[in-house]
């Protein structure tokens, strides 16, 4: 009974000294919720991190139900590239200084940490791992997260052009659209390209997963999409009108996003599907 009630007590609210968007939940990435007599209730989530040069320190944190035979709690950071940006474990504490480490209450079982950030990390997505040390040597990595970074310098959007798609389609007949897609910071910046689809009564779709945003490749895998020659800057995607959809003019809108989350333009396209 005791447990179910503290199970129960996951909710943390705090603010940030950086902009982000973000509250407390259960983790992005589960590895061990129960280490020996170590118990995780949540960790603190952070959504959107941009670059603040008046302020520019992030706060992390993990909540613990139990913490038997914990010695540490430590984070690493890896860039959208996989590249660990931090050149030291940065190790999160309970000792209730708001002020240098972001922690609120000293004892409560809240581990937290701040670490300075600047303006030269890439734009884009990057994870978190927490790592425990345990009493008897043994280290865990026992959760992950993911945040997007701003570094609050000109990132310009990603531009799309030069559709490729037919004016008219047959149900049951498979065909091939791509797009072109450029960005000014450079191909690596582009995050997802897709687009979404509109029935002729002005409907979204929504597929059973509850997924309306379609993605599109350039992957150069031509069987499982359709795609040509991968890295080449052409986003492409196969498609098939079942014959139990509406005939009639069905809508495309084509959008990019860049890894610090800014939309492209949005090229919409009518398909008249017979």
């Amino acid at each position: 009974m005791i447990k179910k009630i503290l199970l129960k007590s996951l909710a943390l609210i705090s603010i940030c000294l950086l902009l982000f968007i973000g509250c407390e939940k259960d983790f992005n990435s589960v590895f061990s919720p129960h280490v020996n007599e170590i118990q995780i209730s949540s960790v603190r989530t952070i959504n959107l991190v941009v670059f603040n040069s008046s302020d520019p320190t992030i706060a992390f944190s993990i909540k613990f139900l139990s913490i038997n035979g914990l010695e540490k709690v430590s984070i690493n950071i890896y860039s959208p590239f996989n590249d660990k940006i931090n050149d030291q474990s940065i190790y999160l504490l309970d000792n209730g200084n708001v002020t240098n480490n972001g922690d609120s209450v000293s004892g409560d079982l809240t581990y937290s940490n701040k670490y300075l950030l600047n303006n030269n990390l890439d734009n884009g997505t990057y994870n978190v791992e927490y790592k425990v040390l345990l009493s008897s040597g043994s280290e865990k990595i026992i959760a992950s997260q993911n945040f997007t970074f701003d570094n609050g310098k000109s990132n310009l959007p990603s531009v799309i052009s030069n559709l490729i798609q037919q004016d008219t389609v047959q149900r049951d007949v498979q065909f091939t659209f791509s797009v072109m897609v450029n960005d000014p910071d450079g191909f690596q910046d582009i995050s997802n390209v897709y687009y979404e689809l509109f029935m002729p009564n002005g409907t979204k779709v929504v597929n059973s997963q509850g997924i309306s945003k379609f993605p599109m490749f350039d992957d150069g895998n031509l069987s499982s999409n359709g795609d040509v020659s991968a890295g080449d800057g052409r986003f492409t995607v196969f498609l098939t009108f079942p014959n139990t959809v509406l005939t009639g003019s069905w809508r495309f809108d084509f959008t990019a996003q860049d890894k610090a989350g800014h939309l492209s333009n949005v090229i919409a396209h009518n398909v008249e599907v017979k």
